[in-house]
Order: C-alpha cells, then sequence, then structure tokens
C-alpha cells in the first residue's frame, strides 16, 4: 500500500473520530440543558470530560497526515488546503479555548451551589453554545472545501459563511428547555387540591 493511500486512511479515520467526539460531546451539552438534579448535571459533564481528549489526538492526527499529504502532492498555496488548515485551527480555538473555559467555569457552578440559576445559565450560555454549533458549521465547510477543493473565493465564502451559520443555529439552546419553560408558566399548587 502506497504511503499516500495509508495517510488518506487515516486522515479520514481521525475525522471520523473528531466528528464521533463532537456528536458524544454535543448530545451531553444538550442533554445537561434538560436535567433535573445536579447529580444527573455533574454525570453528564464528566461524560463529556471522557469524551475531549479525542479531540487534541484528532486534530494532531489531522494536521500530520494533512501535511504529509500536502508536501506530497499539493502545495501549501492551494486555496483548499489553506482553507481546512484554517478552518481547524478555528475548531480548535472555539473547542479548547471558548468551549472549555465556559464547560469548566459551569461544572465548577454546579460543584459549588449545585444546580443554581447560575449553573442553569452557564448550561445554555450564548457564547458556549454559539461555539459549538459553529465547531459543527465549520466542520462542514472544511468537509466541503477539502472534497470540492473549489476556488479561493469559494473556500473564502464557506469559511465565511460557516461562523454565521453556527450562530444563527445555536439560538434555541441560548433559551430554557420546553419543559422548564412550562413550569414556570403553570404555577403549581402548594398543597394538594
Amino acid at each position: 500500500m502506497p504511503a499516500y493511500s495509508l495517510m488518506l486512511f487515516l486522515h479520514f479515520a481521525f475525522m471520523i473520530a473528531a466528528v464521533a467526539a463532537s456528536a458524544l460531546a454535543g448530545f451531553a451539552a444538550w442533554r445537561l440543558r434538560c436535567v433535573q438534579s445536579s447529580a444527573e448535571a455533574v454525570q453528564w459533564a464528566q461524560f463529556v470530560r471522557r469524551v475531549v481528549p479525542t479531540f487534541p489526538v484528532a486534530s494532531l492526527g489531522l494536521l500530520g497526515t494533512g501535511a504529509y499529504m500536502t508536501s506530497k502532492l499539493w502545495t501549501w498555496s492551494t486555496p483548499w488546503v489553506i482553507a481546512g488548515l484554517a478552518g481547524l485551527i478555528a475548531i480548535m480555538l472555539l473547542g479548547a479555548g471558548v468551549e472549555g473555559q465556559r464547560g469548566r467555569a459551569a461544572v465548577a457552578e454546579l460543584r459549588a451551589s449545585g444546580l443554581s440559576p447560575r449553573a442553569r445559565g452557564l448550561l445554555r450560555d450564548p457564547v458556549a453554545w454559539s461555539a459549538k454549533v459553529t465547531t459543527w458549521t465549520l466542520v462542514l465547510a472544511v468537509v466541503f472545501v477539502m472534497t470540492a477543493k473549489p476556488t479561493a473565493l469559494i473556500c473564502a465564502l464557506a469559511l465565511v459563511s460557516a461562523p454565521i451559520a453556527g450562530v444563527l443555529l445555536a439560538v434555541p439552546f441560548w433559551s430554557a428547555p420546553r419543559r422548564e419553560q412550562s413550569e414556570k408558566l403553570v404555577p403549581r399548587p402548594s398543597r394538594p387540591i
């Protein structure tokens, strides 16, 4: 098997690992928005903590295999190579920087005060959710530019439109889940009727 084919396979394997970890972390974050107890919240937060180590390994694998393939068959000035690299760096910064920092703040609040109003607010933090969904839209943009290999203009449009779409798609996650909203609207009697 030629080395390039092996690197291409590994590149896809690292991408699949990153997407799977992102899906699992996203599902856990979605579940965290709906928790009813601090114990349940800590359980989902621990799940995310176990998934997170996949990201640096997958990112380094993508960078290494991508660098090998670029040096063998492409150039570093190829527009879709630049766009793919820029997209991966943005994904890493959003994940480790924004999501990671805000996730640690939410876990610290859960441990200190339980499922307090501040903790609930941190679990649906607009900045954290915008970063999370933007990583998903950036992944789609990077996969698009890496497979379609478009011109520099199309690569730029894909990378610019991904964060805009990510923030817009994240808006529904900023508010309380429907169940929580309906509980606030319908007062419960303090004693049985």
